[in-house]
């Protein structure tokens, strides 16, 4: 289980920052914290394993900067992302070794929750050492460690994924060219066999003419793919064997 934090003064903007993170966080198996100043976090900081603290940079007459400096003794590993209405604190900000940095505007909610997502989903891959990938299925985010899939396949309107993904949906609704260009941004060991899969190399056994062995199914490849299949698969056998 990770812990974040969030530290702000103001009660309403606490609130719904806490209420949009663990719209996510559930993900990534975390829980999500609010307090309101420096006593409250350095408390919690003492008694509980800290990983990710999004932390308002003025805290009445606090300086956040200062505390998060103070947390970084105390759990040098912890990640800081700073919210802050001022833009004038960057050298400061620097030297406080901050992880990101989000404009508090509660006046655009839908801006500040993707902002909220995108710098949670950046702070757990880098706080897990793993690449996780999520997707919206019924209207919930979830996230999947990349390693433990196996393919990808469409159906329809579907894509289904095949691995060992625990109590998360085994399918959710989107495209897999889409798919396709998104796994290349995080992971370059899911490569396109065909129309309608894509597959993690690091679970194929072998490749044939027209077909390949991942785990104990036979899928095939089309020759259209099937050059640099071959290239990546050479690539990948020879830096893991």
């Amino acid at each position: 289980m990770y812990h974040i934090l969030v530290c702000d003064d103001n009660a309403e903007f606490r609130k719904l920052t806490v209420l949009l993170l663990e719209k996510y966080a559930g993900a990534y198996n975390a829980t999500v914290v609010g307090c309101r100043g420096g006593d409250d976090l350095l408390a919690y900081c003492w008694n509980n394993k800290l990983n990710l603290i999004y932390m308002d940079i003025v805290l009445g007459r606090e300086n956040g900067m200062a505390l998060a400096k103070a947390i970084k003794a105390l759990n040098p590993r912890a990640l800081i992302i700073y919210i802050s209405a001022f833009d004038d604190y960057y050298t400061d900000m620097v030297q406080a070794e901050p992880f990101r940095f989000i404009s508090k505007d509660a006046s655009d909610i839908p801006r500040l929750e993707q902002q909220l997502a995108d710098t949670l989903d950046a702070a757990m891959r880098r706080i897990t050492g793993r690449e996780i990938w999520s997707f919206v299925f019924d209207r919930k985010k979830y996230g999947v460690e990349l390693s433990k899939i196996k393919y990808f396949y469409s159906m329809a309107r579907t894509i289904h994924i095949v691995g060992d993904l625990g109590e998360v949906p085994d399918y959710y609704y989107g495209k897999l060219d889409e798919l396709e260009k998104e796994l290349k941004k995080i992971d370059d060991n899911f490569e396109r066999i065909s129309k309608r899969h894509i597959v993690n190399i690091k679970y194929v056994k072998f490749v044939g003419k027209n077909k390949i062995g991942i785990e104990h199914k036979t899928l095939t490849i089309t020759a259209k793919y099937r050059e640099r299949f071959i290239e990546k698969c050479s690539e990948y056998w020879s830096l893991n064997t």
